[in-house]
């Protein structure tokens, strides 16, 4: 284990989820977090509003808190730790992170105390929601991180029907508008087929749908590509968390195989319609399929092949 841990001269399994909001990442953030040797940096770029960062004047930035993050350096980070104060949820995903924050509500937020608290940790995982594919390659090619990628992609049509509920992003259009959402996807996609050709060991591209529908077998894949054991608190989470509906619309407790396509009976055909013709091509290179009208919305398999090859 001393290999993996900093203060011991090693290097930690480094895994980052990239997705955008409304996508599955909570749950598998939790997955990847239920591993009690993880250190979960939860949506380190949630001090930057509502937006998707596609290049400057915001990427450089981000980029380099994502590298200080995953090296453990909170010590120039003034601007995320004041936002932390404020906001808890940037913190209280990270439940060993957080256990002590309880215990010494003085230490939470100085870099003396989390510098040496998060170099204990053999792994660390990183969702991140605000950042385009393309702009990761940057930590894909720094030997010093070894960083695994997993992209997270969901249909649009869920993406956006689950985004409704939520009161933040109706009035943003980085995250209402449906061409925006599948413009980036499209984006993504192209990123993708580089990446994998680049990195095929340290990248992959994953649907939310297919995640959920074979919960056991994605995340044991995901482990496998990760470099993690399949520890039994995984086993446990998965058993306890994809087999009913509980709490509201954040919750990750829930009917996993019926979860992605609740959009069919909650939207209607014009919603859907309008998403579809604003999202062809995207939905095109993920393999999702069209609704041709609305009793066939309510039962179909959206759910088509893509390749990245």
């Amino acid at each position: 284990l001393d290999e993996l841990v900093q203060d011991m001269g090693g290097t930690p399994i480094r895994s980052l989820i990239i997705t955008t909001w409304r996508s599955g990442s909570t749950f598998l953030g939790d997955v990847l977090n239920s591993h009690p040797g993880n250190y979960y940096h939860y949506e380190p770029l949630l001090d930057y509003d509502i937006v998707q960062i596609r290049g400057e004047p915001f990427a450089s930035g981000a980029i380099r808190n994502l590298r200080n993050l995953l090296k453990c350096n909170y010590t120039n980070m003034d601007h995320y730790l004041n936002y932390g104060k404020e906001h808890v949820w940037l913190f209280n995903h990270n439940t060993r992170l957080w256990d002590q924050c309880q215990q010494h509500p003085s230490l939470c937020w100085l870099p003396e105390f989390l510098n040496p608290f998060c170099r204990l940790f053999p792994f660390q995982s990183m969702k991140v929601v605000r950042l385009r594919l393309s702009l990761i390659e940057e930590l894909l090619e720094d030997p010093s991180l070894g960083v695994r990628v997993v992209l997270l992609v969901r249909d649009p049509r869920g993406t956006l029907q689950s985004r409704k509920h939520r009161d933040w992003c109706p009035g943003n259009p980085d995250c209402f508008e449906p061409v925006r959402l599948c413009t980036d996807l499209v984006a993504d996609y192209s990123a993708a087929v580089r990446l994998t050709m680049k990195y095929p060991h340290r990248f992959r591209a994953v649907r939310y749908e297919d995640l959920s529908v074979e919960p056991h077998k994605g995340v044991q894949d995901l482990f496998q590509f990760f470099g993690l054991d399949f520890h039994p608190n995984i086993q446990l989470f998965l058993d306890t968390h994809t087999k009913v509906n509980v709490g509201g619309v954040s919750s990750t407790y829930r009917n996993s195989k019926s979860a992605p396509f609740h959009w069919r009976q909650d939207l209607t055909y014009s919603e859907v319609h309008a998403i579809q013709r604003a999202c062809a091509p995207a939905m095109h290179y993920w393999g999702y399929r069209r609704a041709a009208n609305s009793s066939h919305q309510k039962d179909f398999n959206p759910l088509g092949e893509f390749s990245l090859s």
